[in-house]
C-alpha cells in the first residue's frame, strides 16, 4: 500500500525538482543579462523529464535512518535522490544569446507551473487523508 502511495508522488517529485532547478537557471540568466561573456543556460524540460522518468536509477540516499519502531522502512528501490541527477550538467543546455523579455516570460511560466504542481500535490495529500480517515 505504501509503495503505491510513494509511486503516486514520484511524478510530482520529478516535476518539482525540475521546475526548481530551471527556476534557478532562469533567475541567473535574468540577473546576468548584461554581464559580459555570460553564457545563459536552461533545461530542455520535456527531454530531461522523459529521461528521468525512464531511468529511475537515481543516487541512493545514504543518510536516512530508522530511529523509531513506528518508522516505515524504505526499500532500496525507493531510496532515490533526484536532485543529484537534475543538478547533473548533462541536462543543462547553453544558449548563445538571450532576450530579457523571453527570460522573464519563461521565469513566470515556470513559477506558475511549479505552483500548479504544488496545488496538485496538496490535492493528492487531501485525497489520501480522506481515504485513510474513511
Amino acid at each position: 500500500m505504501f509503495n503505491k502511495i510513494n509511486e503516486a508522488f514520484d511524478l510530482n517529485v520529478y516535476l518539482l525538482n525540475l521546475y526548481s532547478r530551471r527556476q534557478e537557471l532562469l533567475a541567473s540568466n535574468i540577473a546576468n543579462i548584461e554581464t559580459p561573456n555570460y553564457t545563459p543556460s536552461d533545461i530542455n524540460f520535456f527531454e530531461t523529464f522523459q529521461k528521468l522518468t525512464k531511468k529511475k536509477t537515481c543516487q541512493p540516499i545514504s543518510n536516512l535512518y530508522i530511529t523509531s519502531a513506528k518508522h516505515i522502512p524504505i526499500s532500496d528501490s525507493k531510496k532515490l535522490n533526484n536532485n543529484n541527477e537534475i543538478i547533473d550538467k548533462d541536462y543543462i543546455i547553453r544558449k548563445n544569446k538571450t532576450d530579457i523579455d523571453t527570460e522573464k516570460v519563461n521565469f513566470i511560466k515556470n513559477s506558475l507551473l511549479y505552483q500548479m504542481n504544488i496545488v496538485i500535490l496538496n490535492s493528492k495529500f487531501k485525497n489520501i487523508m480522506n481515504v485513510l480517515k474513511g
